[in-house]
């Protein structure tokens, strides 16, 4: 991983703020965006103590789909999980982290709110679902501890040599692209998502060249069914 971007999405604390400005400076975050925040920006900076002047980087957008423009490989971060729920199977920060280190550029952590944590159309839109394992006593864990967890893993992986390289964003859009495809009039419209959810986890999982070749293979089962023109893909 090159770049690490933090992205704290209806962040309502301005306390919390403050604290998570403080971790993207112990923890060499490149850059930090805020989607649609209700935190004083003037009181974190109280909190974030020698990290005050982070609240003058950050990039404030209104939507998570802003806030992912240009990342590889985005992690959201969840107290709730579930084995039967694809959306909500998740992995651990250590699991995380392993993965973060094999992408060549940007690699985004998403933090949720407070209250309510991430929306199910914000967890659609992150690539992997990462739970913090804690006592069952209380799960949910202080969105800055959670980021304290997760930005420690990631800024360990940042720094270690690159390995193996993970299929880029463009070749998991392209392999979800050709299975749609190849499968749309085959499923109900929610069974076809949790599908894709599957697919999209998957192969977000896999090194560069062996995501290549899936590419490859589905896309020439595409061509000889002749569903190339169901096929919408977008850079």
């Amino acid at each position: 991983m090159k770049s690490l971007r933090l992205v704290a999405v209806g962040i309502e604390g301005s306390i919390n703020l403050g604290y998570l400005l403080r971790l993207a400076e112990n923890f060499d975050v490149d850059e930090i965006y805020l989607v649609s925040p209700i935190a004083s920006a003037y009181e974190a900076s109280r909190w974030a103590v020698k990290a005050s002047n982070q609240i003058y980087n950050t990039i404030i957008v209104d939507s998570i789909d802003k806030a992912l423009e240009g990342v590889d490989l985005s992690i959201c971060t969840s107290d709730e999980s579930s084995a039967k729920d694809v959306l909500r199977i998740p992995i651990t920060p250590k699991q995380a982290s392993e993965l973060a280190e094999k992408v060549n550029n940007r690699v985004a952590l998403v933090l949720g709110r407070e209250s309510v944590g991430l929306t199910r159309d914000e967890l659609k839109k992150c690539d992997l679902l990462c739970t913090i394992p804690s006592s069952q006593k209380y799960k949910a864990l202080n969105v800055s501890n959670a980021g304290a967890i997760m930005l420690y893993e990631l800024y360990l992986a940042k720094n270690k040599p690159l390995s193996l390289e993970l299929a880029d964003k463009k070749t998991v859009n392209l392999i979800e692209a050709y299975a749609r495809a190849l499968v749309s009039d085959s499923f109900e419209q929610n069974e076809l998502e949790d599908i894709m959810i599957a697919l999209r986890k998957a192969i977000s999982k896999s090194e560069k060249g062996e995501a290549a070749r899936i590419l490859k293979l589905i896309s020439r089962i595409c061509l000889k069914y002749g569903c190339k023109d169901k096929l919408q893909y977008k850079e």
